[in-house]
């Protein structure tokens, strides 16, 4: 393990039951692979859906951002403290198949491409999510890095 989910929590601005990255396996400098273990007392199976548990997509997607931010920080150093990593575009996703209580998510994203747009950081994303091998979705996503400092200029 490279990371484990207070350490996570350390560099990305989540917290519990927010939070869908337990633990950071393995970095490269342009892959990242992280896990989710679900339980059946997680608060999104209560009521999603009632007679057919299920994960909701958009937050197997918010697992794949969360675990793309991790790896942009890391990227960007230190500095990334003074800066928000924002969805920026969900290009497109695919739910192949559904993701149950119990499972054990292997998330994994890799940085395709990342260019400049009006003084903000703009990254593609490839991520994937599996359980024991088995591809439940892939996205295509950007993640656009964003100066705090403007951000706050702009919609505060």
């Amino acid at each position: 393990m490279i990371l484990n989910k207070e350490q996570i929590k350390e560099i990305i601005p989540y917290e519990d039951p927010f939070l869908f990255v337990d633990e950071v396996i393995e970095m490269r400098e342009k892959e990242i692979t992280g896990i989710k273990q679900t339980s059946p007392n997680d608060y999104y199976f209560k009521g999603h859906f009632v007679d057919f548990k299920i994960m909701p997509g958009v937050l197997v997607i918010e697992a794949l951002a969360q675990l793309s931010t991790l790896l942009l920080r890391k990227k960007v150093g230190e500095e990334h403290k003074e800066n928000h990593f924002l969805a920026y575009e969900v290009r497109g996703v695919q739910f192949l198949k559904p993701i149950f209580p119990g499972d054990k998510i292997v998330l994994k994203a890799e940085i395709l491409s990342t260019f400049e747009v009006n003084k903000n950081e703009i990254s593609h994303i490839k991520a994937l999510a599996s359980v024991e091998d088995d591809l439940k979705c892939e996205a295509r996503l950007s993640i656009v890095m964003v100066k705090k400092e403007d951000f706050k200029k702009r919609y505060a």
